[in-house]
C-alpha cells in the first residue's frame, strides 16, 4: 500500500468515527483533506499518472459528492463550471447537507475555504466600483457587467443606485443567470440585458455602449488568452470611453487548494501571475493605460482595474 492509498483509507476511515454531531470531528475531517491532498502532490512528484491517481481516490471522491455543493462542484449541472447558481450557494453560506455527517464538514470547510472568501471579495469590489463610478460626477453613466451572473454586486449597492440615472447592460451565457438579474433588478429604469457568449455577443454589446465601466468579475478564470487579449482589446479600443475603467479579476497562480479544487471537485481554472496579465494587458495594447494590479485580502485572486486613456 502506498501513501496514496494509506491515505485514502485513513478518509474512509471517518466513516467510523462515533460522533453527537459537535465540530470535533469537523477537525478529523479537515486534516485528513490535507492528508489526501499532499499524497495526491507526493503522487505527481513521483510520476504516477492522473489515471491511477483518479482511480485510487475514488472512493474519497465519492464521499465527497455526498456533499450537496461539492456535488454540484463534480457535476456541472448548468454543463459549465463556476455557474450562476454555485455562486450564489457560495455567496448564501449555507451548508445544505445533513448535519454531524463527514459531507457536511467537508461542505463546511469548502464554504468557509479563503478559496470561496475570495469568490466573495470578487463581488464585493465589484459592488465599491461600480457604486464609486456611478455617484462620482455627472449621472447619464453606462455599466457593463460581463459575465454577470445573479448580480449579486449590483443588488448589494441597489438601493443607494436605484434613483441614479444611469445606463446597466448585463452580460452571461446564462438566460436563467439573466432573468434572475431582471428580476433582483427591476427597481433599476435602464436596464439593458445580452444573452450569450460575449465574444460572440461582442457587436450587440458594443451598439448599447460606449462604457465607463466594464466589470468581468472571475470570467477570465475560464478564458483562454487568446480570448482574453481579444477581449481586452476590443474593450478598449471600442467598449470603453476614453476615461473608462476595466475591472477585472484572476486566480493567482499557486493557488493551494488548486489540487483539492481538480481532483475532489472538478473546477479547473486558468490560474496566472502578475508577470503573465501584465504580458496580455500589453498584447492587447493597454500599455499605455494606467494599470493597477493589487490581490483580495485572501491573497488568491489578482484585482486589475485599467483605466483607459
Amino acid at each position: 500500500m502506498d501513501e496514496l492509498q494509506r491515505s485514502v483509507t485513513n478518509f474512509l476511515s471517518l466513516e467510523d468515527i462515533i460522533t453527537d454531531g459537535s465540530y470535533q470531528l469537523y477537525h478529523k475531517v479537515v486534516a485528513c483533506m490535507h492528508e489526501l491532498c499532499f499524497s495526491i502532490l507526493e503522487a505527481e512528484k513521483q510520476g504516477k499518472s492522473m489515471d491511477y491517481i483518479d482511480k485510487t481516490i475514488k472512493p474519497a471522491r465519492d464521499i465527497h459528492s455526498r456533499s450537496v455543493f461539492i456535488k454540484r462542484l463534480q457535476e456541472w449541472p448548468r454543463k459549465y463550471p463556476g455557474d450562476f447558481e454555485t455562486i450564489e450557494y457560495l455567496c448564501n453560506l449555507e451548508n445544505k447537507s445533513i448535519y454531524g455527517t463527514v459531507e457536511y464538514f467537508i461542505e463546511e470547510y469548502a464554504l468557509n475555504s479563503a478559496i470561496a472568501q475570495q469568490q466573495r471579495n470578487k463581488l464585493h469590489r465589484q459592488s465599491g466600483i461600480i457604486l464609486g463610478t456611478l455617484l462620482n460626477g455627472k449621472e447619464d453613466k453606462r455599466v457593463l457587467s460581463v459575465g454577470c451572473g445573479g448580480c449579486r454586486d449590483i443588488l448589494d449597492i441597489e438601493k443607494y443606485i436605484n434613483k441614479v440615472q444611469f445606463e446597466l447592460v448585463i452580460n452571461d451565457i446564462d438566460d436563467d443567470a439573466l432573468e434572475l438579474s431582471r428580476s433582483r433588478l427591476k427597481r433599476l429604469k435602464n436596464l439593458h440585458v445580452v444573452s450569450g457568449n460575449i465574444i460572440q455577443a461582442m457587436r450587440k454589446v458594443e451598439k448599447l455602449g460606449p462604457f465607463d465601466l466594464i466589470v468581468t468579475g472571475g470570467m477570465f478564470d475560464h478564458m483562454s488568452d487568446k480570448h482574453v487579449s481579444f477581449f481586452m482589446k476590443h474593450a478598449m479600443n471600442k467598449l470603453l470611453k476614453e476615461d473608462g475603467t476595466l475591472f477585472f479579476a484572476n486566480s493567482v497562480e499557486g493557488n493551494p487548494f488548486k489540487v483539492w479544487m481538480e481532483y475532489l471537485a472538478d473546477w479547473k481554472l486558468n490560474y496566472r501571475s502578475e508577470d503573465e496579465i501584465t504580458k496580455l494587458l500589453n498584447t492587447a495594447g493597454c500599455n499605455g493605460s494606467s494599470i493597477k494590479i493589487d490581490k483580495d485580502e485572501t491573497r488568491l485572486a489578482y484585482f486589475v482595474e485599467v483605466h483607459n486613456r
